[in-house]
């Protein structure tokens, strides 16, 4: 079999693990202070929890340093810092939307919907003063005003509410025909990371060619759907409805979205250190989360940190 021109060099793969070893020390070096003020608990006993937080800042950090050198501008200090404090955010809401059952889920959809109509809520225990603080860290990097970042803050928390609705109401998913049932679970999952890795995107860089906004737009999709796989067994287990876990043959499927994803991302997108990273991330996670379904088989969790 040809191997695809898209394939990450051996070369780019070891510059991408050398790059993930080095951000996740100054992610960590970032959000601990703010952890140890804001939300203590997290850093006693196994930090499960916080080691979590991390991956997945990590990972942000990864993505926000490939599309700021696709846009050609120098990923410093300050961006750096943005990158973490987004991906503790994300972690923070991901994980009431996913990981504490569907009243949870519900009660956080209000409580951000508060915040963004209102401007605050009343902080009811650590977590939320964490979510809290790097909220407003965050937004104050940016003019958040700006109509672009403000219809990409709007667009994230719809599509949250969409999935928290749509899993609040599988019974009703379950009467619609089945090609119906797979498109909107399709785009509910295309649409939370999509808007997401658009948000980061703001954050970092702006001024970012129109043209390449929807090529960053279906790696965010792309990732959540390999989240998906990856997570499986724990959204089976609390009969929670995805796209992935409602297809017959997930494997071959992923593989048909990865591939075509990134194929359309290393035509359309400019020759750069950036683009060659940004699909390296991809090709390594797409391989990690198939590992990772494989290993929690049977298991009903999704917990496990992989680093």
């Amino acid at each position: 079999m040809r191997t695809p021109a898209w394939q990450p060099s051996e070369t780019t793969l070891n510059t991408l693990d050398s790059l993930v070893r080095e951000y996740r020390g100054r992610v960590e070096e970032n959000l601990t202070p703010l952890i140890r003020d804001y939300y203590p608990a997290m850093l006693a006993g196994d930090r499960l929890e916080c080691r979590k937080l991390l991956e997945l800042s990590s990972k942000m950090t990864i993505v926000g340093l490939a599309c700021t050198l696709i846009a050609g501008y120098p990923f410093d200090d300050r961006r750096l810092e943005i990158s973490s404090i987004f991906g503790a955010c994300c972690f923070l809401g991901d994980s009431s939307l996913d990981d504490f059952g569907d009243q949870t889920a519900r009660d956080y959809i209000a409580r951000y919907e508060l915040l963004l109509t209102k401007g605050w809520f009343e902080i009811r225990n650590d977590r939320e003063k964490l979510f809290y603080m790097t909220l407003t860290r965050l937004f104050a990097e940016r003019d958040v005003l700006d109509v672009m970042l403000r219809q990409a803050i709007l667009g994230l928390f719809l599509s949250q509410k969409k999935d928290v609705e749509m899993r609040s109401g599988a019974s009703s998913l379950r009467t619609l025909p089945q090609r119906s049932r797979l498109r909107l679970l399709r785009e509910c999952a295309r649409d939370r990371s999509g808007h997401a890795i658009t948000l980061l995107n703001l954050f970092l860089v702006p001024s970012l060619s129109l043209e390449y906004h929807n090529l960053v737009y279906a790696a965010g999709s792309l990732i959540m759907h390999i989240d998906d796989h990856g997570d499986c067994h724990f959204d089976r287990s609390h009969n929670r409805w995805t796209y992935m876990n409602q297809l017959k043959d997930p494997v071959p499927a992923l593989r048909r979205i990865f591939s075509s994803t990134v194929e359309r991302i290393y035509r359309g997108l400019p020759e750069s250190e950036g683009r060659d990273l940004l699909i390296a991330f991809l090709y390594r996670y797409y391989l990690t989360r198939l590992r990772k379904h494989r290993l929690e088989r049977g298991r009903g969790i999704s917990w496990t940190v992989y680093e």
